[in-house]
């Protein structure tokens, strides 16, 4: 027991020294400052498979430069930029190391540019055409368009019969290496007419009808290439000579000052479409300043193409006009809605008038998980006035329809379409189909 005791008598002190000492509490490390974003800088920037388009296409969309860190999302909206451009089936972009960063490989796979093919249409508005086209697409490898035509056309409307027609479109995106857009226009038709006059006879004479346009669209938004703000303006040129024994007195011609603008932010996404355009146009003509006669024309127009439920090329696309036409010639309606373009459910310009408005909306996505091929439900509204004063929603006009979309890829902007549409106002039922 005097062992025991002993060793009590010793660790006693030390106890009582443990239960004194305050607990130690723990120190917080001291905070880190947030390591910087580090990216390779980009030393060379390079494209491949670009056999027709020129390189200065591309690089004017890109959205990074060489000496910029290699953040992703520049590149990610570099490469979106240039599958913009709508010349291109494919768009890959890798980072190759080099001493100092890396490269970016941004590699194209091209469409075909040229196609020129016999003209044999016939179109939902029951219109047969014969004749030749070419479309050309990127022509100089600069983006530029040109589309020519030389065909005969049958006409929906009763009084109209088969017209020959002319027309010369050309597109040249950043002329002569600027900001600058410039469309030019030219268009001729010939159209023979047998129609009542006011005493009830059946009388005929023809129509020559000419129209020559030349705009220029200055580009506002910098940096971002095909996007953004476009303003110009131009002069419009347009005249109507009627031919014949019987001709009533002919309206005769006009010269417009044209002014418009468009805002654009859409992404191509190959089979779809994704964001938004707006855009207006007013022309103008004066009876003092070479013209006939005076006019002035307001347009507004809208898209809108909005991917739903994370699923591939499902949207809903929504479309809507509306346009005020003043002055102008006798007996002559601007505008009229009806037919494959527009109000799809009721016949070619079935609803005419000085002032209109129209909505459309489309809804697509693709069968049976093939891309290319997208099912399509669409339902239009739209309604024509005298003017612009009478502009009510009542006695709108309305349909409904099903059909399918074909998107081709092997060429620039080419989708075909084909479907069936039914009037929400009354009875019967159009089919519409053609190239949108």
């Amino acid at each position: 027991m005097k062992w025991l005791i002993g060793l009590v008598l010793v660790l006693s002190p030390l106890l009582g020294c443990a239960e004194a000492v305050e607990p130690v509490q723990p120190v917080p490390p001291a905070e880190l400052e947030p390591l910087p974003e580090r990216y390779p800088i980009v030393r060379e920037i390079l494209f491949k498979g670009n056999t027709v388009t020129k390189r200065k296409v591309m690089d004017r969309e890109m959205r990074i430069e060489v000496g910029d860190p290699a953040r992703p999302n520049d590149i990610k909206d570099s490469r979106q930029a240039i599958q913009n451009i709508g010349l291109f089936k494919q768009v890959i972009v890798d980072q190759v190391p080099v001493d100092g960063g890396v490269a970016l490989v941004f590699t194209v796979v091209e469409k075909w540019y040229l196609l020129p093919y016999p003209r044999l249409d016939y179109n939902s508005d029951r219109e047969f055409a014969f004749g030749f086209k070419l479309d050309w697409s990127n022509l100089g490898g600069l983006n530029h368009q040109l589309e020519a035509l030389v065909s005969r056309q049958e006409n929906a409307e009763d009084d109209r019969g088969d017209a020959t027609e002319f027309e010369f479109d050309y597109f040249a995106p950043y002329a002569w290496d600027s900001a600058i857009d410039v469309g030019l226009g030219v268009s001729h038709d010939i159209t023979p007419i047998e129609e009542e006059d006011a005493a009830g006879e059946i009388i005929n004479y023809k129509e020559d009808y000419s129209r020559f346009s030349v705009l220029a669209l200055r580009r506002l938004t910098p940096g971002h290439g095909s996007q953004g703000w476009r303003i110009g303006g131009g002069l419009l040129w347009q005249n109507e000579t009627l031919r014949g024994t019987e001709a009533p007195l002919e309206n005769g011609m006009a010269t417009a000052a044209v002014i418009q603008g468009r805002y654009e932010q859409i992404d191509d996404r190959l089979y779809s479409q994704a964001g938004w355009q707006f855009g207006w146009r007013v022309e103008a003509a004066s009876e003092d300043i070479a013209s006939d006669y005076d006019y002035i024309d307001l347009r507004l127009s809208y898209f809108r193409a909005i991917p739903l439920w994370d699923v591939p090329h499902q949207t809903l696309r929504i479309l809507a006009d509306v346009g005020s036409y003043h002055g102008g010639p006798r007996d002559f309606d601007a505008y009229g809605l009806g037919g494959g373009s527009n109000l799809r459910g009721f016949d070619k310009e079935e609803f005419e008038g000085d002032a209109y408005w129209r909505l459309s909306l489309e809804y697509q996505r693709p069968l049976f998980g093939y891309k290319p091929v997208r099912g399509l439900v669409v339902m239009d509204l739209g309604r024509t006035y005298e003017d612009f004063d009478d502009l009510t929603l009542s006695h709108t006009q309305a349909d409904a329809g099903i059909g399918l979309r074909w998107r081709i890829q092997t060429f620039v902007d080419l989708t075909l379409e084909l479907g069936y549409a039914w009037p929400l106002t009354r009875g019967g039922s159009e089919p519409f189909f053609g190239k949108l």
